[in-house]
């Protein structure tokens, strides 16, 4: 069984199932008996474009049809994804043309797919497309799904039992590979999917493999999730010929976010959410008896402003809506400004009410049809004069939007939005909603039209779990003291003052702005904890007041171990002198690559504020309820690799935690925190799975070894992880998820405890990269970012590398030197040397290949049948290591038979481009005669233009028979030879050439 069997064929049965055409590869094209391409550089189904054209824009003149066409296709942008967005409009927006019509100049857009009836559309998919753009390499892109003959869908599989086709690997193939080698293919492209047997994920140009998500249901919320395999269910779900144009359309976005263009794809809870959502509108919005559309409750991090963006973008273009008025609300000002900006980098035009004055609100509101309104609600206050709020616009097609609904839209104000629209009809969008006596969130926006929530979003890794870890123990005041000294001060004055003074200074709030000693315990142990927290990013403290965050941020910059701090607060002015504006505070803070690593707040940056890179918030605030959730939301968003977010308690929140979760619905209680014990657990079951891998070595004491006795251990810990292609695949994986999980829970005491174990592992990993380090580059990026350098008890990272010894033999020694072989015999353990000779071999034949193909393309295939037998069980280790040597013999043989033919390293590889494409007797000396002749008729390919491939290729195909024939080997005998003399010559000075 292959990828074909496990994978592909399945999916093109289900494309097949949901009325797509299909049609292989081989059969579009351009050497087909019915072509659809004229050249392997088509991407596009022009044919079927034109066809469709026609069929909808029927008044039309051909002449208007070939403009749309060109304009369609024609890109003029080097930036690949400028070029996709303008395709994307095209086709969304339709394409203007001009014509005319006995003699006068018309004007029409062209539609390019009919949106409304979606099956009057040609669905082909197609599998393995051979595609060349200009002189590039040939892809094949595993499915390619084409819209009215546009390729707007690619699919990558991989076969789910190759250990090494991981999705990831996938991803990049399509993002770097395919992008780089065939970009025309991308530019009209929409969706990509990565898929084995058992995995799906769909994303879209420009996304990052983290923003790749799963797509779970098919007809609608949680219809699908668990009866049929996830690849299936991707298809069925995203590619349904109504829900793949509905995505195209609705749930596609392009954002210019500091200065970069971005392009975002709906998940598949955005996408199921918003079409509930405007359905329910529907319903819901020329009903005068109801005004409650519903209630949608997505946790916090899962893209509930985007969901907000891509309701507004859909419900707009409702012809039953008859171009409503939006009303979004919040209840903060910094909340209002975030959804705001996120509205308009998408392209929608909205209008913000961010004057004081009320009546501007009012105004604004008051309009006969359209428009997008951000406003606080807060705004909906009634004037000195009023005693009700008045009626400003009495239309039926006025929808209100609440963010955070929990919060505020149930007593007066609210009261006042629904006098003043009092036929509005209501949305609410929350991540906590209440259910109690006097406050229901339900009640108040109708049932709930679509539910996400945090454990959904966890497994779909849309967000990662937030811990809990107190620190209030080590922070305890001597209190008994500082009542002393409040005696002390107050012994002298009146009661009455006594009285008024306890009250004012045992505040909380009073205690800590004012307790020095508690502020520099607090802020050591804030930079100590975060210097040792091991993993990429930023963290935030949230102080009690703004002259508790000033004087915290004080503290922290004091000390000299502390990363660059800021303190964010607002009239930052009345506390200090010259202050940076909060603006270029949130764009440091905001770049991932920015020294601002720590920034201590009180109130801003707690809601509407996104870093994905803040993985821990220290907080030493009394907060509760939606504010306290809301807080501890800030660090659960996903980057890169990091493993969960953590909150840091200084103050004793747990009770208050409670008390908060005790006010919303059950579902969420038991998910919003996870006590930092239970990661210890998850971590100590981690490191014991690494630590099965050595069941055989005793490392305990490995620190302590000297440097001869630590290189011993690692080619024995080596050995125990090499014995199989499948086991070192599952170390790694396993190394993956310890360094994950120690990295979370650093620098806990239960991390400080293993750390020597995991330095050790690390060096283990380490010296088996540094075997394949020259031929996997990439092995050597994918190193988990959520681990700094592990240093154990005095053993730093250049005793870890000293102890491989691996690299130093290639940098000492030539490569398959008997010196080099004699070492390699010399180590102890059978599976190192077969990893060291397995991994050099490749290595050296890759490099030697380009300068003589015919030789070592023989040898590689040679050498992967035989990796392939021993992966098998069809070879012991000690047969594989004979077959490995046997392989660096026939290498050296190589070389010492180029001394005897006395050739070049050049005409020795036109030597045997010749001798291994030839079944005709042709003596060595007329073969070593071509050879040279070849070398020096060829030479000044070297100065050549190769960008110009294909002209000089044939220059040089004349050339090569130009010499056969004066050598006396006829063409009619021996055309063979022509292409790999060719091939070997543009191996050789082509390659440099480019």
């Amino acid at each position: 069984m292959n990828e074909m069997e496990l994978a592909e064929k399945p999916a093109l049965q289900v494309f097949q199932d949901i009325g797509y055409d299909y049609k292989p590869g081989s059969e579009l094209g351009p050497n087909s008996d019915d072509p659809e391409r004229a050249s392997l550089s088509d991407v596009v189904l022009r044919g079927r474009l034109e066809q469709k054209l026609c069929e909808f824009n029927p008044s039309l003149p051909d002449e208007a049809i070939e403009d749309a066409i060109s304009q369609l296709l024609g890109f003029n942008s080097p930036v690949l994804l400028k070029n996709n967005k303008n395709f994307h409009e095209k086709l969304v927006s339709g394409i203007q043309v001009e014509y005319e019509v006995d003699g006068e100049p018309r004007g029409n857009f062209v539609d390019v797919f009919n949106f409304d009836e979606p099956e009057t559309n040609d669905f082909l998919v197609s599998n393995q497309v051979i595609i060349q753009i200009a002189e590039g390499p040939q892809r094949k892109p595993d499915v390619i799904m084409f819209v009215n003959g546009l390729p707007i869908g690619v699919l990558e599989m991989k076969d789910p039992t190759n250990p090494q086709a991981s999705m990831s690997n996938a991803y990049k193939q399509v993002t770097d590979r395919y992008v780089n080698d065939i970009p025309d293919l991308f530019h009209y492209n929409e969706l990509i999917g990565i898929m084995d047997m058992n995995n799906a994920q769909l994303g879209c140009l420009s996304a990052g493999w983290e923003w790749f998500s799963p797509w779970r249901y098919i007809d609608e919320e949680k219809d699908a999730t668990n009866e049929l395999p996830p690849s299936e269910v991707l298809i069925r779900g995203a590619f349904d010929k109504e829900r793949l144009l509905d995505l195209i359309q609705n749930f596609i976005l392009y954002a210019d976010e500091d200065g970069k263009l971005g392009k975002k794809l709906a998940a598949y809870h955005q996408f199921y959410a918003v079409n509930n959502a405007v359905e329910s509108s529907r319903e819901v919005v020329p009903n005068p008896d109801e005004d409650r559309i519903g209630l949608v409750w997505h946790t916090q991090g899962s893209g509930k402003s985007l969901s907000m963006v891509f309701y507004a973008k859909k419900i707009r273009q409702e012809h039953s809506m008859k171009n409503p008025t939006l009303v979004f609300l919040t209840d903060r000002n910094d909340l209002d400004d975030q959804l705001y900006r996120e509205f308009k980098s998408h392209g929608l035009e909205a209008e913000w009410a961010d004057s004081d004055n009320r009546i501007e609100l009012r105004d604004r509101l008051d309009r006969e049809a359209g428009g997008i309104i951000f406003a606080t609600i807060q705004k909906f206050q009634t004037t000195d004069d009023e005693i009700q709020y008045p009626e400003v616009n009495d239309r039926k097609n006025v929808i209100v939007v609440a963010d955070e609904a929990h919060r505020t839209q149930y007593k007066s104000l609210a009261t006042n939005v629904r006098d003043g629209l009092p036929n509005a009809s209501h949305l609410g969008f929350t991540a906590t909603p209440i259910e109690k006596e006097d406050r229901s969130t339900t009640n108040t926006f109708g049932g709930y039209i679509s539910q996400y929530t945090i454990k959904e979003s966890e497994k779909d890794e849309s967000t990662v779990p937030i811990y809990y870890e107190s620190r209030l123990a080590k922070l305890q005041i001597n209190n008994p003291e500082i009542e002393n000294r409040f005696n002390e001060l107050m012994e002298s004055k009146s009661d009455n003052l006594k009285e008024e003074m306890k009250r004012k200074w045992t505040q909380l709030r009073r205690v800590i702005e004012n307790s020095e000693e508690r502020t520099e315990m607090i802020a050591d142990d804030v930079v100590e904890h975060f210097s040792n927290r091991e993993i990429e990013g930023k963290g935030m403290v949230v102080a009690i007041s703004r002259q508790a965050a000033v004087n915290l941020s004080q503290k922290i910059r004091s000390n000299p171990n502390a990363p660059e701090t800021r303190v964010v607060i607002s009239g930052a002015e009345d506390f200090i002198d010259d202050p940076i504006s909060n603006e270029v505070l949130k764009r440091r803070f905001k770049d991932e690559d920015d020294l601002f690593k720590i920034a201590v707040v009180c109130d801003k940056w707690l809601t509407g504020f996104d870093a994905p890179h803040l993985h821990t918030l220290y907080l030493d605030k009394p907060m509760k309820n939606h504010n306290l959730l809301q807080a501890i939301g800030r660090v659960n968003r996903v980057y890169k690799d990091k493993p969960g977010g953590l909150i840091v308690d200084y103050i004793g929140i747990s009770k208050r935690l409670k008390q908060a979760l005790d006010k919303y619905t059950s579902d969420i209680r038991s998910d919003a925190m996870l006590d930092i014990e239970k990661a210890v657990k998850v971590m100590k079951e981690k490191h014991q799975k690494v630590a099965n891998f050595f069941g055989a070595v005793d490392y305990d004491d490995w620190p302590q070894l000297d440097r001869l006795e630590r290189k011993r251990l690692l080619y024995k810990a080596q050995n125990e992880v090499l014995v199989t292609e499948e086991r070192e695949d599952q170390f790694r994986d396993s190394m993956k998820e310890l360094k994950k999980a120690h990295a979370l829970v650093t620098p806990h005491s239960a991390a400080s405890d293993i750390r020597a174990d995991v330095a050790f592992f690390e060096a283990v990993l380490g010296a088996i990269n540094s075997i394949e380090e020259s031929g996997n580059p990439d092995e050597l990026e994918d190193v988990d970012s959520a681990m700094k350098e592990l240093v154990a008890e005095g053993v730093g990272i250049e005793d870890m590398i000293e102890v491989t010894g691996f690299d130093k033999w290639e940098k000492e020694k030539p490569v398959l030197s008997d010196e080099f072989l004699q070492d390699v015999e010399k180590v102890e353990f059978e599976n190192l040397q077969v990893k060291m000779l397995r991994q050099l071999l490749e290595n050296e034949i890759n490099t030697r290949k380009k300068g003589n193909l015919a030789k070592y393309e023989s040898f590689e295939e040679g050498l992967q049948k035989t990796i392939n037998d021993y992966n098998e069980g069809f070879l012991s280790t000690q047969q594989m290591i004979d077959e490995l040597r046997d392989y660096a013999e026939q290498i050296q043989e190589t070389d010492d038979r180029q001394d005897e033919l006395d050739l070049s390293d050049e005409e020795l590889a036109f030597y045997d481009a010749i001798s291994s494409n030839t079944d005709t007797e042709i003596d060595e000396e007329t073969l070593k005669a071509i050879a040279r002749e070849l070398k020096q008729n060829l030479k000044d390919s070297v100065e050549l233009d190769w960008t110009s491939r294909e002209k000089i290729r044939a220059e040089i195909k004349t050339e090569v028979k130009g010499v056969l024939r004066s050598n006396g080997l006829s063409l009619y005998k021996h055309e063979e030879l022509v292409d790999p003399i060719v091939a070997q010559a543009e191996a050789f000075y082509g390659g440099a050439a480019a």
